[in-house]
């Protein structure tokens, strides 16, 4: 039916299924997974194959065409949105076809995930704005740019996490590390040393660990400047994380 007609949020979701899985065929790539073009949303435009969180952008950017309250879902690894009715919501799924679930199937979607280490907890059902739904993107790119050793586009991607999110400094610490690793040994220099002045100012266990890895690396790079930067932090990017 007619979308702008449809007031549950079960309606809804049956309509923006038929738009974008039916209509238009997006799926995800069960295939080639962590091909590149699975996250470049301009590809998976063009290609109606994409991740999870690719896909999701664009459900959610339908759905807010129609003035449908939207948002994503932050379940682990495996990015989901929410859509709202006027008295309901329901929890879809744009990999899968825009397969709505129930209790049960995020139940079992979790634990499939983490391999049984993992279950089904409040916080996977909490919303992400805008800001995270970007940075979450961007951590997809990194983390498939680091998996075929494309640095270059990997630091890209940090530096525009950065610009987004400019308050964690968990990415400008992976920025410096992986600046480090690659041989951009005076830029990687600068970031971690501009991450030691945030953390004094925030101290708790994960950033004092973050800071002793930050201290243990300057101390390497001084007494070790002229040896390839991979020997001296062993090649382990994303340690400390």
């Amino acid at each position: 039916r007619d979308g702008h007609n449809a007031d549950t949020a079960k309606e809804r979701a049956k309509v923006l299924t038929n738009v974008m899985y039916n209509l238009y065929e997006y799926k995800g790539d069960e295939n080639f997974y962590d091909d590149l073009q699975n996250i470049n949303l301009m590809s998976v435009i063009d290609r109606r194959l994409g991740l999870p969180i690719s896909l999701g952008i664009l459900y959610i950017h339908a759905a807010l065409s129609q003035g449908w309250n939207v948002e994503g879902v932050n379940f682990p690894a495996h990015f989901l949105i929410r859509i709202y009715g006027k008295n309901d919501q329901v929890i879809l799924d744009p990999f899968h076809n825009g397969k709505i679930l129930n209790a049960f199937d995020l139940r079992k979607l979790v634990v499939t995930i983490s391999g049984g280490n993992q279950n089904l907890e409040q916080r996977h059902h909490a919303q992400l704005g805008s800001r995270e739904i970007l940075v979450r993107l961007l951590n997809n790119i990194k983390i498939r740019c680091l998996n075929v050793s494309d640095f270059d586009l990997a630091i890209n991607a940090l530096q525009r996490t950065i610009y987004i999110d400019p308050g964690n400094v968990t990415h400008k610490f992976e920025l410096g590390m992986l600046q480090v690793h690659t041989e951009r040994v005076e830029k990687g220099k600068k970031n971690l040393l501009n991450c030691l002045d945030l953390l004094d100012t925030n101290i708790n266990g994960k950033n004092e660990n973050m800071k002793k890895h930050i201290l243990g690396t300057l101390k390497e790079i001084r007494s070790y400047k002229k040896q390839n930067v991979f020997e001296l932090i062993n090649g382990d990017i994303d340690k400390g994380n």
